[in-house]
């Protein structure tokens, strides 16, 4: 409308009108922005908070899907775990508390993915499976380093250059000799 104003634009009333409303339009986009910033924010902290639970459902995911390294047998699609963790999330407990809410969360999601696959496998396979998840989430947690992992993996058949065994630093509950 200014690139087709003639004459003085300060008389075109129309002109001022659209003026006036684009101005109040600029004013409710710029306070639905800041709305949206914030919301976009609360949205950004709920999910951060809800990081330790997904984090668990990875941990739990990649120990069933290694479980195919076991037996052929214990192929679980990516669409089963979904639907498992999902369901468990809608019927696990409620709690106003987001601390309390994570715990019940991390519990009932590791109980019920443990109950539901130990169903599928040989009585043989549940002590492993056991073990893996153990250890899956203790390694996540940092509890066990990769190093005292790979050594638990290769034993002490890793050697150093003069033909004595390694063995990683360990803790305080566990002797060298104990490794070894």
């Amino acid at each position: 409308m200014l690139a087709e104003a003639q004459g003085d634009i300060l008389e075109d009333e129309s002109l001022i009108d659209s003026l006036g409303q684009s101005k109040k339009t600029s004013s409710a986009i710029s306070e639905r922005m800041e709305e949206a910033e914030k919301t976009t924010k609360e949205i950004n902290e709920a999910r951060e908070g809800y990081r330790t639970v997904a984090t668990r459902g990875s941990v739990l995911y990649f120990v069933i899907a290694d479980l195919a390294n076991v037996n052929a047998m214990y192929q679980f699609s990516l669409q089963a775990f979904q639907r498992l963790y999902n369901m468990r999330i809608e019927k696990s407990e409620a709690s106003e508390d987001l601390d309390m809410r994570l715990q019940i969360l991390i519990r009932d999601i590791t109980k019920s993915f443990y109950e539901n696959l130990c169903r599928g496998l040989f009585e043989s396979d549940k002590m492993l499976y056991s073990f893996l998840i153990a250890v899956s989430i203790a390694r996540q947690a940092g509890d066990i380093s990769d190093e005292e992992w790979q050594y638990f993996l290769v034993g002490s058949a890793a050697k150093d250059d003069e033909g004595k065994a390694q063995f990683p630093p360990t803790k305080e509950w566990l002797s060298a000799k104990g490794w070894i």
